[in-house]
């Protein structure tokens, strides 16, 4: 019986350690165009923790944030993706604002 306990715990241990990870999901996307006619893609995306839980307890996600990046398009079709801080702030209670 004690040996089936210390595999239950070390189980738990094994399986318990490491299940949270850093996601990042897209949520939507925006081409506008500048004063000038350059397009700028809006991105917006969530970023936090997720975790897989153990036996159907702790799944989900916590600590979570929206975020905006402004990317513009470059020449050579390359994008330059830049945080939007002043969104970011509005966004989320818990990015200190500037």
């Amino acid at each position: 019986m004690k040996k089936l306990l210390w595999a239950c715990a070390a189980l738990c241990l094994l399986t318990g350690v490491g299940c949270s990870n850093q996601v990042r999901y897209r949520t939507a996307g925006h081409w506008m165009s500048t004063a000038d006619g350059k397009p700028v893609l809006y991105q917006t995306y969530l970023e936090g923790t997720c975790s897989s839980g153990f036996a159907g307890f702790g799944k989900g996600c916590s600590d979570t944030n929206s975020k905006l990046k402004r990317c513009t398009l470059n020449p050579d079709n390359t994008l330059l993706c830049v945080d939007d801080t002043t969104a970011n702030a509005m966004l989320n209670k818990d990015i200190p604002e500037r």
